[in-house]
């Protein structure tokens, strides 16, 4: 797909997400954390990365709120102020977390450097995507951060964490041609389900 393409498509899905109303995407998000619950996904996983939704993604307040009160979970966000050797790190969040803005104005936590964890630490992480098609291909923002994060799954697919996309169905597209370096989802939560896939 030429890069007009994929802008004229990331327009295209951003402009779906972002005509939705309010209360469609509180509905949307309680949905989807229901079908995340019930998948069952949650069990036996102790560090789960989450993102602060923004631009008409799925809402993640509904998820974190719940997460948070679950005892044997903790909670992190994606940190791009982090170790040179890392694309991105990740950052404990609790309801008393100090934030701060990122160089794209996105709150993340403000801790050192030695509190930040690397991806393959996490155990299962939401992943934030603009669009998604049936078979786990997901299209990003373009900034690579979670490809490039979670690059030793293109040879190890079978290691920690699970990836699971988090997005509105109207997301969805019938095909998303993937690039070598794209890391495919393990699973895809909407306001309809879950997806997955052999």
């Amino acid at each position: 797909m030429s890069q007009s393409a994929q802008f004229t498509l990331r327009k295209t899905l951003r402009n779906r997400r972002q005509k939705l109303s309010p209360l469609e995407q509180q509905v949307h998000a309680e949905h989807a954390c229901q079908h995340l619950i019930n998948a069952n996904l949650l069990d036996n996983v102790r560090r789960i990365a989450v993102f602060l939704s923004q631009d008409g993604e799925l809402n993640t307040q509904v998820l974190i709120k719940k997460l948070w009160n679950m005892p044997n979970v903790e909670t992190y966000l994606p940190v791009l102020e982090t170790r040179p050797e890392w694309h991105m790190g990740f950052a404990s969040y609790k309801p008393n977390s100090k934030l701060s803005l990122n160089k794209f104005n996105i709150p993340e936590p403000d801790v050192k450097l030695n509190e930040h964890f690397s991806g393959d630490q996490m155990d299962l992480v939401i992943v934030p995507l603009v669009g998604f098609d049936r078979t786990g291909n997901r299209m990003g923002m373009g900034g690579g951060y979670y490809d490039r994060t979670f690059e030793f799954k293109l040879q190890k697919p079978n290691t920690k964490p699970l990836l699971v996309g988090w997005a509105h169905y109207c997301q969805q597209v019938e095909q998303i041609e993937r690039e070598v370096w794209d890391v495919s989802l393990d699973a895809i939560v909407t306001e309809k389900g879950l997806l997955t896939w052999p």
